[in-house]
């Protein structure tokens, strides 16, 4: 068979017409797939714009495929994901993965081949090899433009975390020698220009610069291949095909190629959605799709329409669930079961999850090593608004079993079940979480502060705080504090001083402390106030006789604040003839009273009947009837779900 050029028509329309991002790290690559060998041979040009006023010396590239190289580098050691029982056999096919690069030479002829040399980690691991550096010859000046060529090969892992190769299915991500960020003076947390690489860390993924990826894959022909972007080029042969896709204004590249995909194409308001799906996971192909553009309209509505022109989604097979439920630039896996449920939203939570993570870790590319929450938690804050609103059911919903569980609840549950939910604060780096609080709080407490910051300020300051926060700095690298100063400045504006002077009082509490919030009522009491008996004004004069005027009574709730944190609470009265009353606390002392002279007696209270607070960690204490017979109204509701979340913790290991 002879050579055949694929001409596609109309993909250069799909070309950005103005960058989106300062196009800072820009890759072309050509790589060619050895399956025989479980290898890549690639060779890449890097083309770097120097962001800074600063004369630069070195680059250091994130060797991720280095952290499967041996059972000593930091992301063995630390807890990830890689068998730990490997057979001699498995050893000797190639189970174990690493990258070199056998070649560099600078934009003036110079040969940095020698140049080369692993960056300790900060624990000092010699075995660990996932940051390189390179030491220039010729600097990199103040705003110039600087190129490398490389030359690099990799033994692609079996099945390690989030990428490698299983049988006939390979999930290619972290795959290629690729530069960090550099980081003017002023720019997050840097109070000089820097370099930031660090190594690779289990739980934590990337820091990733703004470029233009063009990548040519020579893969065996039959295999069927997603990629970042958008296809540019297809060229085919007798066995073999290359295939050249363009990504703009993006920070990472992925591709994954298998021979069992089917491809399903649909438009969505201009963009290519394209799902690669198992023939035994076509079942659910609806789910993913209807749970994509419902994403993507709501973001279209919430924030900004999604600016790329392709969204890829990867349904993995069964044998490739090692590579299942990630986010790259324009491409996500979400794994699926065809026995699950309609009332189990597993597909459609996965879905929604690692779309959102198109703004939050793609557009708005925060440092996911350092500050891992501005990544997951928005995420997850996002994914329970998105599922809340077009699931309304709930994400486990039973008619039968009378259950509907929202995704809120969900998070709750996810991090109110951790052993101990101040063991790291949530603006600790990534990799300093230990004793496996990471995704309890980075994932969890960070929804559940995001939504109790929404109940405070009210659901449209909060879309203002996010579409401003968004706005300032997409495509861009913001910090934590770029987020406080956004929310102080919005709440400023729309609320005055109503909740303080700023929000720094808040943030000083979930973000960079551990404390735990718990407010609850812990008594209501209703006197009779008695008739006057006795003397009073003068001794002359005794009044002996009650009168019958109708009865009052002296009314008293006690508060208590349990935890240690600090939250303004609303409280909601009932009496006993129906009325009721909305009364406010700052919630500072470590009890509160408030007392009511009526002739109804109370006959329940409720703090926080919005379920503003949801950080509050028992949710039952914070009702009390006076008969038990006439529980506050959410005391069962409460009961029932606070029990429920202990269940649902162990479930949402498939969300």
């Amino acid at each position: 068979m002879g050579l055949f050029i694929s001409s596609l028509t109309g993909q250069e329309d799909k070309r950005f017409k103005t960058p989106l991002s300062p196009r800072t790290a820009n890759y072309n690559i050509h790589a060619t797939l050895n399956t025989d060998t479980k290898q890549i041979i690639a060779q890449q040009t890097l083309t770097f714009k120097n962001p800074s006023n600063d004369t630069i010396w070195t680059m250091p590239f994130h060797m991720y495929y280095n952290a499967f190289k041996n059972n000593k580098t930091l992301f063995y050691t630390g807890g990830g994901r890689i068998p730990k029982n490997k057979s001699e056999e498995d050893i000797k096919n190639g189970v174990w993965g690493w990258i070199e690069i056998t070649e560099v030479i600078d934009e003036k002829g110079n040969n940095l081949s020698q140049n080369i040399n692993y960056v300790l980690p900060e624990n000092k691991n010699k075995e660990d090899h996932t940051v390189a550096e390179i030491q220039l010859i010729e600097p990199i000046l103040p705003h110039a433009t600087y190129e490398l060529k490389m030359k690099w090969i990799s033994q692609i892992p079996k099945a390690a975390a989030r990428t490698g190769y299983n049988r006939d299915y390979y999930f290619m991500v972290q795959w290629f020698p690729k530069l960090g960020v550099y980081e003017p003076e002023g720019s997050r947390f840097a109070t000089q220009g820097q370099w930031n690489c660090h190594h690779y860390y289990p739980t934590t993924e990337y820091f990733g610069e703004f470029g233009v990826y063009e990548v040519t894959l020579d893969v065996p022909k039959d295999f069927i291949v997603g990629a970042s972007g958008f296809l540019l080029d297809e060229t085919i042969n007798t066995n073999r095909k290359k295939v050249t896709y363009l990504a703009e204004d993006v920070i990472d590249f992925a591709w994954t190629a298998h021979t069992g995909f089917e491809e399903i194409i649909e438009y969505w308001e201009g963009i290519e959605i394209k799902l690669l799906i198992r023939p035994e996971h076509i079942c659910n192909q609806e789910r993913f799709l209807k749970a994509t553009k419902n994403t993507l309209s709501f973001f279209e509505n919430y924030l900004e329409k999604y600016p790329y022109p392709t969204l890829t989604i990867v349904s993995p097979p069964y044998h490739g669930l090692f590579s299942g439920a990630m986010e790259y630039p324009t491409l996500f896996t979400a794994p699926t079961l065809c026995d699950l449920p309609q009332g189990i939203k597993t597909t459609e939570t996965l879905t929604i999850h690692e779309l959102t993570h198109q703004y939050f870790m793609q557009i708005l590319a925060t440092n996911e090593q350092e500050e891992p929450w501005l990544d997951e938690g928005f995420t997850s804050f996002f994914e329970a608004k998105i599922l809340d609103k077009y699931y309304p059911e709930g994400v486990v919903h039973s008619d039968y079993l009378g259950m509907n569980i929202s995704s809120n609840e969900l998070r709750r549950g996810r991090f109110f079940n951790a052993d101990n939910i101040k063991i790291n604060p949530i603006s600790d780096f990534g990799f300093h979480f230990k004793h496996g609080s990471y995704a309890e709080i980075v994932y969890g407490k960070a929804a559940v502060t995001l939504k109790t910051l929404e109940g405070l300020v009210g659901e449209k300051t909060m879309q203002e705080i996010m579409q401003t926060y968004f706005k300032r700095w997409k495509f861009k690298h913001p910090c934590r504090n770029d987020f406080f100063d956004v929310v102080n400045e919005v709440v400023q504006k729309n609320h005055g001083d109503k909740l303080g002077e700023n929000m720094n009082w808040f943030f000083e509490q979930t973000i960079m402390g551990t404390e735990e919030c718990d407010y609850a009522i812990h008594s209501i009491s209703n006197d009779v106030i008695e008739s006057p008996l006795g003397f009073f004004d003068n001794i002359s004069h005794c009044i002996t006789e009650r009168k019958n005027d109708s009865k009052k009574y002296q009314s008293k709730i006690i508060i208590y604040r349990n935890g240690e944190m600090i939250m303004p609470q609303e409280i909601k009265i009932f009496f006993e003839n129906g009325d009721q009353k909305i009364e406010y606390w700052d919630g500072k002392d470590r009890s509160f009273e408030l007392n009511f002279i009526s002739e109804h007696k109370i006959d329940c209270a409720e703090i926080d009947p919005l379920l503003k607070i949801t950080l509050d960690k028992n949710l039952i204490n914070n009702s009390y009837s006076v008969q038990a017979k006439k529980t506050g109204i959410r005391r069962y509701f409460t009961s029932f779900f606070t029990w429920m979340e202990n269940i649902m913790v162990t479930a949402s290991a498939l969300i």
